[in-house]
């Protein structure tokens, strides 16, 4: 009986002295920082999200309180279970005005920077530290974004006019490179644009032009269009009126 009550004493004296050298530990980040399980919070294809709802440069409103249940003022940083930096901003009011987020190798997820008042850049990483997407907003609104696949290429791109109405520009690429389909505005007072889409082998595909409706608020097909093979011979052309109704076709 005695030899049992020893044993439990020492267990006990172990457990005690477990939990109080975690305490003392001063490189536990969970004494003084907020940490995070790296499946909670990394998601496999759109990154680490989590942050994005206390960003007030996209129109978010939630608010982060620090460690005094006070909305948070300056830098705070949050770290993975495992002693990683995971995220690292600047807060006003409990809302982010600058930061970055990491994979668990060290390398940058994402980097979102004022530029002024009313425009701010965000830059998305793959974990090897390759551009991922780049977007450039205007208030919360993205005046440009640009996608890139995993090789560097870019993927896609659109860009609108200042006014947020119609696109300057938009087009997605293949992944060697090559473009996939563009929408290039031509004529700035009748928003005319040149419409293009690709085979993979870099012949054209088909082609025309788009006119922006302001009525229908969307993009319709005007004029001759050709359509051609992958050998680059055109084979359809098709005509469209001005209100985008197609009025003829013949194969060539």
């Amino acid at each position: 009986m005695m030899r049992k009550i020893i044993l439990l004493s020492l267990t006990m004296s172990l457990v005690f002295c477990a939990v109080a050298q975690k305490k003392n530990d001063l490189t536990d980040k969970s004494l003084y920082n907020n940490t995070y399980d790296k499946d909670a919070v990394v998601d496999s294809k759109y990154g680490i999200k989590m942050y994005e709802p206390l960003n007030m440069m996209l129109g978010q409103d939630t608010v982060r309180n620090d460690n005094n249940g006070y909305a948070a003022n300056g830098y705070e940083e949050d770290y993975y279970t495992t002693g990683q930096l995971l995220h690292k901003g600047f807060y006003v009011e409990g809302q982010l005005k600058i930061y970055k987020n990491y994979y668990t190798n060290g390398t940058v997820e994402r980097n979102f920077r004022m530029v002024d008042l009313k425009k701010s850049k965000m830059t998305k990483f793959y974990e090897d530290g390759t551009i991922k997407s780049n977007i450039v907003y205007v208030m919360s609104e993205a005046l440009k974004w640009e996608d890139y696949y995993p090789n560097g290429v870019l993927e896609f791109i659109e860009e609108y006019h200042k006014s947020f109405q119609y696109y300057v520009f938009k087009a997605n690429y293949f992944e060697s490179g090559a473009p996939e389909n563009t929408l290039e505005l031509e004529d700035k007072k009748k928003l005319i644009y040149t419409q293009m889409y690709f085979y993979e082998n870099g012949k054209v595909k088909e082609e025309g032009e788009m006119q922006y409706s302001k009525s229908k608020f969307d993009y319709i097909r005007i004029g001759t269009w050709k359509q051609y093979n992958e050998n680059g011979k055109a084979t359809k052309e098709t005509k469209f009126s001005k209100e985008g109704d197609k009025v003829g076709e013949k194969n060539l």
